[in-house]
């Protein structure tokens, strides 16, 4: 027995001892990404407190500003870019650890993802923005609600947790000390793949039409890199917390604000949302009948006339 329990010591020590080198030897691929930016992919890049962050602008007039969730990219908000494109200016980014932004100084927080698209709207020279905010990027927009800003017009959050979040244990484990970024890299080349076409169906509520080989294959390329799971963990370990400290503050929202979730979402999502439109009693608030989480997907033209009436 006494060998048996010096042996198990000993595999454990090493597995702790390999999981440390791997993400010790993979470090750049937790801060610049793993996939390689060609012209296959949209956008230009600009720096911003130290991070190199990924954005399109199409069209030209009034501007719309879109914040993608976790995991996310510009990608998410395609058939919303190319409608809204043909009359007014739209802008996306990848947020930070997501896509082909870096992760070099990211604190995996609320308030830093706000004050970066605080900061990338003013760099950008927008004014009069609608923001439009997509599940924790509605998380973000909330946050950014909260505060004063002379550049942005109104908000629209999109399926969005704002007052509970429990991430599963999945995300724990990668987030663990010292060993979770070896553990991202592992699940990066093996099991990964499957858990994104498992999370996006469910998403999706199972729609198929929606879920193509290309969709998939897109997604596949840009979350499986180890800085976007590991961004994505530290993330939603951060979200209760996060959103404890924010959420006593929606009540003093007092700019335009409309909140449309799903009636096939997560129920603690739906909830939220009802629970964010009794906090700010002048915001608008639509129920979609048959629609699940990519409400940009399933429902693009219910949010178009949304963001077009706050234009």
């Amino acid at each position: 027995m006494k060998k048996l329990i010096k042996y198990l010591l000993y595999s454990i020590s090493f597995l702790i001892l390999a999981l440390f080198i791997i993400g010790a030897v993979n470090t750049n691929s937790f801060k610049e990404g793993s996939l390689d930016f060609t012209p296959s992919w949209q956008g230009k890049f600009i720096t911003i407190e130290g991070e190199k962050i990924r954005y399109i602008q199409k069209g030209t007039g009034k501007n719309v500003f879109l914040i993608h969730g976790t995991p996310g990219s510009i990608e998410d908000w395609q058939p919303i870019i190319d409608s809204l494109s043909l009359t007014y200016k739209v802008t996306a980014f990848d947020r930070p650890g997501n896509g082909f932004s870096t992760a070099n100084n990211y604190d995996y927080s609320l308030e830093f993802n706000a004050r970066m698209a605080n900061k990338l709207i003013k760099e950008l020279k927008l004014d009069s923005v609608v923001v439009v905010g997509h599940s924790y990027g509605g998380s973000i927009a909330a946050y950014m609600a909260t505060a004063k800003s002379d550049n942005i017009k109104s908000y629209i959050i999109v399926a969005s947790p704002l007052y509970q979040f429990n991430p599963d244990a999945l995300y724990k484990a990668v987030t663990a000390p010292i060993i979770g970024k070896g553990l991202t890299v592992l699940i990066s080349k093996t099991i990964v793949s499957q858990k994104i076409e498992e999370g996006l169906s469910d998403s999706f509520g199972g729609n198929k039409e929606i879920l193509t080989a290309e969709f998939l294959n897109i997604r596949k390329q840009l979350w499986s890199q180890p800085k976007v799971l590991y961004s994505t963990s530290k993330e939603r370990m951060n979200y209760s917390k996060d959103l404890n400290e924010i959420s006593p503050q929606y009540k003093l929202i007092d700019i335009k604000v409309s909140i449309l979730v799903g009636d096939k979402d997560h129920p603690h999502i739906i909830e939220d949302c009802k629970r964010l439109q009794k906090d700010i009693p002048n915001a608008d608030f639509y129920f979609l009948e048959d629609t699940a989480h990519f409400i940009q997907f399933e429902k693009t033209y219910y949010l178009l006339e949304i963001i077009k009436n706050h234009l």
